[in-house]
């Protein structure tokens, strides 16, 4: 770790970004001598740091003291891993209609983090945070960006789907913040055609960021223009994907593009990051200190070893999440990984995934972009999925919620037109329900096009700029 890593874990990032990095460097610490413990040591202080948890939430939530009791278990009364089946799985649904039941007796609603669950095909629904399972957060995702070579301080060029995570329409002073201090850097991906991205490799040549940090299919886009487009970029030290599974023929476009390793990482917004990638690059490890994690088998799945995931917060004591179904799939290693920490491994996440629609003009839209832009504004409705039946038609089938109202469908609309300009025709169709396929996978944008099928616009994504036009091609799209 170089001088100006420990100025920003030490001061910097405590300092002012107090509310998420408050202690951060003996946080820091604390996990890293967790990791040199063996196995079979982390999974016991694990169980003991659930067995508190349950009777926690017994005895100061509302919501599960009513929910232990009517499935007649007692929080002494779990001694082992297979006592858990015994409690209720914990559902999105559940969390939106019994919220404030929820919530810790010991913790006034001002003192609790509000912020939102994640997704794809669920529309999300509010959560409650303990102030220091925000800190404990993000140490935990810390020392995940280090096995990655990532340290605060680094400089990071974020190709990044989630707005609400940066704002569009920055002013100097968040810019500053950001770029000067922060060094940090955010590419928009809900648009991406030639001129975005040559304003983006531009922008990673005036950063000479150590680090990426992206949606694994904007930035296997991205790699695609650079290795055609034959002018320099900037190469960094490492990729870090995460928000969406990363594939194998993702991680092969990134590497032999970037010249440098990937690696990938796991987690949700309800609680933050899970599981990350070492340098061994067997699998993900699963922080135990951070939560349990249990692992169900999937019947009829075709690929073997498949299990859906629930998982406990074992941070959060504002908002007590016990078994939640966090509506992903994995294939777990039960071996023992080179790099000899002491933390279980997941081999493959099969998780929610989206395919990249292509405009009339050429441009292409990462499915998993809209996820914020589309579904977070439609509280009304339960889960949508958006198929691309040809360039300029889409089906998009959703599920209503109790609430839902012609106005929730009228602005879905408006936002698909608004993110896929050009397309003329959107068919709603109303389900009971929006099935996962047998692979494990919840697909929450699907293109239904054929290779072959051309864009009507001679300029497509992965067109080469020479060097003559490069300064035309710098110009960016208002609609990112």
């Amino acid at each position: 770790m170089r001088a100006v890593n420990r100025a920003y874990l030490h001061f910097l990032l405590p300092a002012f970004e107090r509310n998420s990095h408050r202690g951060l460097a003996s946080r820091f610490s604390h996990y890293e001598s967790l990791e040199r413990l063996p196995l079979a040591e982390n999974r016991r202080r694990q169980f003991e740091s659930l067995r508190r948890l349950l009777t926690y939430a017994y005895e100061n939530s509302p919501f599960y003291r009513r929910r232990f009791d009517e499935a007649g278990v007692k929080p002494s009364g779990i001694s082992s891993p297979a006592d858990m089946e015994r409690l209720p799985i914990l559902t999105r649904a559940d969390m939106a209609t019994h919220l404030d039941e929820m919530r810790s007796r010991r913790y006034q609603p001002s003192e609790l983090r509000r912020a939102a669950t994640g997704g794809t095909t669920d529309t999300p629904v509010p959560i409650l945070r303990s102030p220091s399972s925000v800190h404990e957060k993000s140490a935990v995702q810390w020392r995940f960006n280090a096995w990655a070579g990532y340290w605060p301080g680094d400089k990071v060029f974020h190709l990044w789907g989630a707005r609400q995570d940066y704002s569009e329409n920055p002013g100097w002073r968040w810019r500053l913040y950001e770029s000067g201090l922060m060094r940090r850097t955010w590419a928009p991906t809900s648009l991406l055609n030639s001129e975005v991205l040559e304003s983006y490799r531009l922008a990673l040549n005036r950063l000479r960021p150590r680090i990426i940090y992206a949606y694994p299919t904007p930035l296997a886009l991205f790699c695609e223009y650079l290795r055609e487009c034959r002018l320099t970029f900037h190469r960094p030290v490492s990729a870090i994907c995460t928000a969406e599974p990363l594939f194998p023929n993702q991680r092969k476009v990134i590497e032999e593009a970037l010249g440098c390793r990937v690696f990938e990482h796991y987690g949700s917004r309800e609680f933050g990051m899970i599981a990350g990638e070492c340098e061994s690059h067997r699998g993900m490890h699963v922080n135990p200190a951070a939560a349990y994690v249990e692992y169900v088998p999937v019947e009829g799945a075709e690929k073997q070893g498949l299990c859906e995931m629930l998982v406990t917060d074992l941070l959060n004591d504002g908002m007590p999440l016990i078994r939640y179904r966090v509506n992903d799939c994995a294939v777990v290693d039960s071996g023992e990984c080179p790099c000899g920490r002491g933390y279980p491994l997941i081999r493959q996440i099969m998780g929610r995934t989206g395919d990249v629609f292509r405009l009339p003009n050429g441009d292409r839209v990462p499915g998993v972009s809209l996820t914020n832009r589309v579904l977070q504004t439609c509280p009304g409705l339960a889960k949508v999925q958006i198929i691309q039946e040809s360039l300029e038609q889409f089906r998009v089938r959703y599920v209503p919620g109790a609430s839902v109202s012609s106005a929730d469908l009228d602005l879905l609309q408006s936002n698909l037109r608004r993110f896929l300009p050009g397309c003329g025709q959107f068919t709603l169709e109303q389900v009971a329900e929006i099935p996962r396929e047998r692979s494990g996978k919840t697909r929450f944008c699907i293109s239904n096009l054929k290779d072959e099928e051309p864009a009507r616009a001679a300029q497509t994504l992965g067109a080469p700029c020479s060097r003559s036009s490069s300064a035309e091609c710098s110009r960016t799209s208002d609609r990112r």
